[in-house]
């Protein structure tokens, strides 16, 4: 009977090594299946552009004053992976803030978001990458095209959203970087 006891599945020197390996392969095939969450909880708020910080707009002028810009707000949500923002933006000229909704899907496919320059819909992809939302689209106007990639991340500090776009045209490779700190009140 110790005989066959001791051949036993469940005896203690062969049963104990077979359910621990078990259990590790369970535990491991558990957690394959769930990915590791990649987007930066930290930029969920409301975000307000530091103009003195950020490079101008236009290409090849970052001493240009820029009179009258516009104050800017960006509220990001996070759904999931994907990432839902609301762009403010106020001017003095203007009776009326402007508002613009954007949802950004990132599986790294094709789909139609706004830009947030100028509200047309155009088709993009995005993507966490090492907690860094990465969105990709080509700009087309008549005689111009780019390919412009924005690195949107957190700085090491935790304090301001750094925002890189980088549009390569022919000849003419143009990298702004855009800061954004914590809005302290929603005006």
């Amino acid at each position: 009977m110790n005989e066959i006891a001791s051949n036993s599945p469940i005896a203690p020197g062969r049963g104990g090594l077979p359910a621990t390996v078990l259990g590790a392969a369970l535990a491991v095939a558990c957690f394959a299946g769930t990915p590791a969450a990649a987007q930066d909880e930290r930029f969920v708020g409301i975000w307000q552009k530091d103009i003195s910080r950020s490079d101008a707009p236009w290409p090849g002028r970052p001493d240009r004053p820029q009179p009258n810009a516009a104050d800017i707000e960006i509220e990001f949500r996070l759904v999931g992976d994907d990432v839902e923002l609301t762009q403010t933006s106020r001017r003095r000229d203007w009776p009326t803030p402007q508002n613009l909704n954007v949802t950004y899907i990132t599986n790294n496919k094709p789909h139609a978001a706004a830009d947030l320059a100028s509200g047309r819909m155009q088709e993009v992809r995005a993507r966490w990458r090492k907690k860094k939302l990465t969105v990709s689209f080509t700009v087309s106007l008549p005689g111009f095209e780019a390919d412009v990639q924005q690195i949107w991340e957190i700085t090491k500090k935790g304090d301001l959203l750094q925002t890189n776009f980088g549009r390569g045209a022919e000849g003419r490779p143009d990298i702004r970087r855009n800061y954004f700190v914590r809005a302290s009140t929603v005006q």
